[in-house]
């Protein structure tokens, strides 16, 4: 066991470090890069207050809009789950995402951790829901990117006519086809790389004792997926659950979105609001960084996507991403931390 601890706190110890690591050479660029942030306080200290406080008001509702998507994919398992519980798991899941290295990428377990102990719940049925739900978001997040595009590029005289916005919507609505053909049709390589990772943890944890050995033999293993597979199609199984879903996961980026429109309002810089539904969701891919919510990587991509698509001052449009930042990152920290402390989940369970 003391093996164990210490070689997750040595994997911890090293996630740590790539992210310190990021962060620093992104510091780097920005030094490099001649930002004024003189320039940018003085932006900052022109801020309209009362944009910024409805800013932070639309980032909460995004979260809430999202929770409701899982919410209605949770009640294909369990129609009486409370959605107070499931709104304060959500954004204590949250909380988990933007604070924890690698959060991101590790957001459905994270997510169906939460919610399963916190409303006694199994946790395979509510990994399946929340995995639902959570490629629900990603399909939504890739709409709404694909129309801010199109409305971007018409509105701004790159590109004219119904045509393009209809070819952005065909090359979505394809990414959305494979994705799910490639999560839903293609169970036997899903299930053979499950296989093969059960595999390796089998060969890696040979010595951690008969239970996770037990957990991962073929025969377990086999039937999680088949529990899996059969919670996440009831999940699916009704059209006006998903359709309702989406719609929440729609609802959900355009709220989002509008605090990097709102804080760009608030410095007294109004950018087109197709460009900030096009890169809002683009940003998603910075989260990926081993950096706690993407932080670093997402305030230089999106300053460098304003300053190059808008024709922005970069100390404007670095304000207007701080703005955005605070209202999408730190704002949702406090709010998911406070949570937490509700649902008594701390970082050390979450880990």
């Amino acid at each position: 066991m003391e093996t164990t601890n210490v070689t997750r706190a040595g994997s911890m110890r090293k996630r740590v470090g790539v992210g310190v690591a990021v962060v620093v050479v992104l510091a780097v660029l920005v030094a490099l890069s001649g930002v004024s942030w003189r320039g940018i306080f003085l932006e900052l200290q022109t801020m309209d207050p009362v944009l910024l406080v409805v800013a932070l008001v639309a980032s909460l509702l995004a979260q809430l809009a999202w929770s409701s998507s899982t919410l209605l994919f949770l009640r294909t398992v369990d129609p009486a789950v409370s959605t107070g519980r499931v709104r304060l798991g959500y954004l204590t899941g949250t909380f988990a995402k933007q604070i924890l290295p690698f959060g991101h990428a590790g957001g459905v377990p994270l997510m169906a951790y939460v919610l399963a102990e916190e409303m006694d719940l199994d946790y395979r049925d509510t990994f399946a829901s929340v995995t639902a739900s959570e490629l629900v978001v990603f399909v939504a997040s890739l709409a709404v990117a694909g129309l801010g595009f199109g409305w971007f590029a018409v509105a701004d005289g790159v590109a004219s006519g119904t045509e393009l916005v209809a070819l952005g919507l065909v090359g979505v609505l394809a990414l959305v086809a494979l994705a799910i053909a490639g999560f839903v049709k293609r169970r036997t390589a899903f299930r053979r790389l499950v296989h093969g990772i059960a595999l390796v943890g089998r060969t890696v944890f040979r010595r951690a004792g008969p239970r996770l050995q037990h957990r991962l033999t073929p025969e377990a293993v086999e039937r999680g997926l088949d529990e899996f597979f059969s919670t996440f199609d009831r999940a699916t199984g009704d059209r006006r659950t998903v359709v309702r879903a989406a719609t929440f996961a729609v609802v959900g980026w355009v709220l989002f979105a509008l605090p990097l429109y709102l804080g760009s309002l608030a410095v007294g810089q109004s950018l087109p609001l197709a460009l900030v539904l096009f890169v809002v969701p683009a940003a998603g891919l910075a989260t990926l960084l081993p950096t706690p919510g993407g932080l670093g990587g997402t305030e230089v991509g999106l300053t460098a996507a304003v300053v190059f698509l808008a024709e922005v001052g970069l100390e404007t449009a670095a304000a207007a991403v701080l703005v955005y930042r605070v209202c999408s990152y730190w704002f949702l920290l406090l709010v998911g931390g406070l949570s937490s402390l509700f649902l008594s989940v701390g970082l050390r369970e979450l880990r």
